[in-house]
């Protein structure tokens, strides 16, 4: 065995004289060489032994060239699904069946019919030795490519028959029979003859009229060709010369170029009325078979009956179709028109309209105006003269006033009788002699007549009762339809308006995704015009869901025309306009949404940071309290050490500066309802450096700080101004962190002169890369940010830049010469006057928020370690009881020893049930109570007090580590008590102290 490359299929050694005289012997020559249809003979392998003549014909391919090769090299063989036949398969199921056939389609792939399809109908059967082993395969290939192609189309001719009873004439069906027939066969001429008395040629491609007349000179369906069409089933195909013709028929069919004829016999019950020819200019290499020609035939017999039939039911019911066309006008009447017209312009449509439905010379309409006849609109009449003549009341015109007492119309002769004698005097000059009147009502009220004025009399008009009030109950329709077109008119305008208006962009879409229409915020969120772009365009990335999946909204990303993006929601609606069905689109711009949600998310992230560093500031405020206080003890002790009151100095020190951080935390954190105070500039930015100072030293950041000496105070908000700072300086320690060296922060600030008075200019300057120039102009846009994915959520500009804006200052950019950025920040300064009067009005609230003071402070408080001398007094007799309420140890017993040494006795208790036991049997002078402790808390405690001991409500005090806490400040402003501050030092607790005991009850 060897391979065949271009089959790919194994290949016998050449077959030896034997088995080729086998094959002959079984097959037999004359079976071979007569056939008609393409007989092939191959080995096991499929290399052809004998190729007939007819296969020649079929495929193009000498046989001389045939045999010897394989059949996979000389044709491509397909199935009815177009997939590639595999041979040895076919093999296979051959030796099991001992019979295949199929309709397959072949291409040559070689030869003057290369690549041309043929369809055959393929029987292969095995040839076998004596032994039974496969010895070879016959393969018998009869083309039907003409006939599975008109197989095809023989369901267009089918149609043909229901078709005809629509409006196609003889002519048109055997036109479109023909140009099926050719297609479907490859025929280059087709002729179709009938005889209905006389002998006529009814259709014809690519034949000469000089061989038609030829062929019909005969003047009937006769001669040789009708003789051998006369049986029924009967079929001629044969070459032009041998054919059954009249001579001078073959003369002129060859003369025209044709040389193979096929024709059948076109038979209504079993009687010949025509013939079906079809012709080629060559020898016709794929006839169709005579059973597809004699249902073609069938089928164009039966269609042209129907055609005759058709044309016969026409000519004979005229007056039926006359009252076909009224009715199809009155349909059309009845319809709801498409646009809105004036009462003259829609009278001349319905007058014209009626007119041809009754066949009318003239009319006119009038509508009713204060019971007269007022002339609207005429036709083929003169308007003024027959405004003239209808310009009268409806109790003068007899027509008229039957139709104001109900009748829908009127059928009258002209006449004294019937109309007014003007106007019958007018009609008889015109030659008018009958006319029709019609009743316009709404909601059954006269409001107008329509007249058709003819010229014959009565009896020739054809109308009867019945088609006049169906004429009158469909121009009662047509009225009423106009103003509901008025309505929807109205409606649509409304519709449009509200479209037009809509703050949300509206695209309308068709079934095949085209945007048909889009209103003013669609054009101006998408960037131009979008009728006529396909949908797809707006979206980049477009949902999962099906397309013109409606009823949902999904979040995508639009695409504008220049081709940038945003985020967006689509609402997808289906509606319906002019009665197609389409695709709202509700397109919602998510940048602001976005913008908001990302804001309230930073927001929200700021308040729980800010909870988060209150917490942890009260939480340190107890400890840091028994420091700071516990350091001012040792180094107010007489008894200390020369060598340890320096290290006391600096211990107290560095507690008042852990003291002073944990205040700018709660500071920084406090959420407040905003408040103007006159505070000083370098306070508030050492608080802010303090705070910064780690950041700014691991960034190797210096800070140059250089404030005038004449700086005036700043009427501000001083959480919110602190924040613009942090915000300032902590982007420019970034932006120097960013270039990995060394930098450094230039803070300036002077007076200035501003157009609304007096301000304060703060430059803050840094060496840094410097601010992209692509973003300059978008900087205080809110995300904008130059930092990567997670260093900066882009609001810190926004925000400053809003903080000074509310403060009626200003924030602007500047870029440095020598690279770097510089933002200035100008804050109006209050008046001198302003500024006394809000500090001692404030004075209380300031104290509280000061890192040293306490709320309501009566008085400086005097050296803790020399007693008073109103103290020294009241010890002689009983010294003065504090009750100190706290759960932490540690602050319990700094709090004891800083009365201790001030000679007043402090009572010291843990929980809120021992205090209340001791406020009941015997009151203190005054009471210091934690605001925040666990079981009942201070605010518990106090109502408690308030119901055993309410004299001692001016002489109560909350300690807490959060004295603006609103709750706390609100609680204790409402009930006069006082609040210390923690951590607190000596001079805070004596004053608190002073005033508590000193306040009368």
């Amino acid at each position: 065995m060897t391979a065949d490359p271009s089959a790919g299929l194994p290949v016998s050694q050449p077959a030896t004289p034997d088995r080729d005289a086998l094959l002959t012997d079984q097959l037999g020559d004359d079976l071979v060489r007569q056939s008609i249809d393409a007989v092939i003979v191959t080995d096991e392998d499929f290399v052809v032994r004998i190729w007939n003549a007819a296969a020649e014909r079929l495929y193009g391919i000498a046989a001389i060239a045939a045999v010897g090769r394989p059949m996979s090299a000389l044709v491509d063989t397909f199935d009815a699904s177009g997939s590639t036949l595999d041979l040895m398969a076919a093999r296979t199921a051959l030796s099991a069946s001992g019979v295949w056939r199929q309709r397959v389609i072949q291409r040559p792939r070689s030869g003057p019919l290369a690549d041309d399809e043929v369809i055959v109908d393929s029987v292969v059967t095995p040839l076998r030795p004596r032994d039974g082993r496969l010895g070879g395969v016959l393969a018998v290939n009869r083309d039907v490519t003409a006939s599975a192609r008109l197989e095809a189309e023989i369901a267009a001719l089918g149609s043909l028959v229901a078709a005809t009873g629509g409006a196609r004439t003889r002519a048109e069906v055997a036109q479109a029979a023909l140009d099926i027939l050719c297609r479907a066969t490859g025929a280059d001429a087709g002729l179709v003859t009938s005889t209905d008395g006389v002998y006529d040629a009814i259709g014809q491609i690519g034949v000469r009229q000089e061989t038609i007349d030829v062929i019909l000179a005969y003047g009937r369906l006769g001669g040789p060709l009708a003789q051998a069409l006369a049986a029924p089933g009967a079929f001629v195909s044969a070459d032009v010369a041998t054919a059954p013709l009249r001579e001078d028929v073959r003369a002129a069919v060859l003369a025209d170029g044709i040389e193979h004829l096929i024709v059948v016999g076109l038979r209504l019950f079993d009687r010949l009325t025509g013939i079906l020819a079809l012709g080629w200019r060559r020898s016709a290499p794929h006839e169709p078979s005579r059973a597809i020609m004699s249902q073609a035939a069938a089928l164009i017999a039966a269609s042209l009956e129907n055609a005759r039939l058709f044309a016969a039911v026409e000519s004979g019911l005229s007056e039926e179709r006359l009252l076909t066309r009224r009715m199809g006008t009155l349909v059309e009447l009845t319809r709801l028109p498409e646009t809105t017209t004036s009462d003259a312009t829609g009278a001349h449509r319905l007058m014209r309209e009626i007119g041809l439905v009754l066949g009318a010379d003239a009319a006119a309409y009038a509508r009713i105006e204060d019971d007269r006849l007022v002339l609207e609109a005429v036709d083929q009449v003169d308007f003024d003269a027959t405004s003239r003549l209808m310009n009268r009341t409806i109790a003068s015109t007899p027509t008229a006033a039957a139709l104001a007492a109900g009748a829908p119309a009127v059928l009258v002769s002209i006449g004294p009788d019937t109309v007014s004698p003007e106007f019958a005097a007018a009609a008889a000059r015109l030659g008018f002699r009958s006319t029709a009147a019609f009743a316009i009502r709404d909601d059954d009220r006269l409001v107008g007549v329509m007249m058709s004025v003819f010229r014959r009399p009565i009896e020739e008009l054809d109308l009867d009762e019945r088609t006049l009030e169906s004429i009158g109950r469909v121009l009662d329709i047509s009225f009423a339809n106009g103003r509901l077109r008025e309505v929807v008119a109205g409606s649509e305008r409304r519709y449009r308006e509200l479209f037009e208006a809509s703050p949300d962009a509206l695209v309308i879409q068709s079934s095949e995704g085209l945007v048909v229409d889009a209103n003013t915020a669609a054009i101006r969120l998408f960037g131009g015009d979008l009728v006529g772009r396909r949908a797809t365009e707006l979206v980049a990335n477009p949902p999962p869901s099906a397309p013109g999946e409606t009823g949902s909204s999904s979040a995508t990303l639009g695409r504008r025309l220049d081709g940038s993006t945003f985020p967006q929601e689509v609402e997808l609606r289906p509606i319906e306009i002019g009665g197609q069905r389409q695709v709202l689109a509700i397109v919602h711009d998510l940048t602001e949404r976005q913008r908001i949600q990302a804001e309230l998310v930073q927001a929200q992230k700021m308040e729980a940071i800010g909870m988060l560093v209150a917490g942890v500031a009260h939480e340190l405020n107890n400890p840091l309290a028994s420091i700071v206080g516990f350091s001012h003890l040792l180094r107010t002790d007489p008894n200390l050490p020369a060598d340890l009151r320096g290290q006391a100095d600096l211990l107290v020190q560095e507690s008042n500066r852990t003291r002073g951080i944990v205040q700018n935390l709660l500071d920084f954190a406090r959420q407040r309802p905003p408040e103007r105070v006159e505070v000083q500039l370098r306070p508030l930015l050492d608080s802010v450096l303090g705070l910064q100072a780690y950041v700014l030293s691991h960034n190797r950041v210096t800070v140059d700080v250089d404030l005038a000496p004449n700086l005036p105070r700043l009427l501000v908000d001083r959480s919110q101004i602190q924040q613009v700072l942090i915000n300032l300086t902590l982007n420019a320690a970034q932006a120097i962190s960013a270039e990995h060296r060394p930098g450094t922060i230039r803070i300036h600030a002077r007076p200035v002169d501003g157009p609304g008075g007096g301000a304060v200019r703060i430059e803050i300057a840094d060496t840094g890369p410097g601010i992209p120039s692509e973003i300059v102009n978008s900087l205080f846009v809110p995300f904008l940010t130059t930092k990567p994915p997670g260093a900066g959520a882009g609001l810190g500009l926004s925000v400053s830049f809003g903080i000074v804006a509310s403060h009626g200052g200003t924030l602007r950019h500047e870029r440095n010469a020598d690279g770097g950025a510089t933002f200035i920040i100008e804050l109006p300064i209050g008046g001198a006057a302003a500024a006394e009067s809000a500090a001692a009005s404030r004075r209380g609230a300031e104290a509280a928020a000061s890192d040293t003071a306490a709320p309501r402070a009566a008085a400086v408080a005097p050296d803790l370690g020399r007693p008073s001398d109103a103290v020294t007094a009241a010890a002689a007799t009983r010294p003065q009881r504090v009750l100190v309420l706290d759960d932490e140890p540690s602050i319990r017993d700094l709090l004891g020893r800083l009365l201790s040494r001030t000679g007043r006795q402090p009572i010291l208790v843990a929980t809120g049930a021992e205090a209340l036991d001791i406020v009941a049997g015997d009151p203190p002078d005054a009471i210091l109570c934690d605001y925040r402790m666990a079981g009942m808390t201070g605010t518990e405690f106090h109502a408690a007090v308030m119901s055993v001991a309410p004299h001692l409500a001016g002489h109560f005090a909350f300690m807490s580590g959060d004295v603006l806490n609103p709750e706390l400040r609100e609680f204790a402003e409402a009930r006069a008590i006082h609040l210390l501050a923690k951590p607190f030092d000596l001079a805070t607790v004596g004053s608190i102290v002073t005033g508590l005991v000193g306040r009368p009850d």
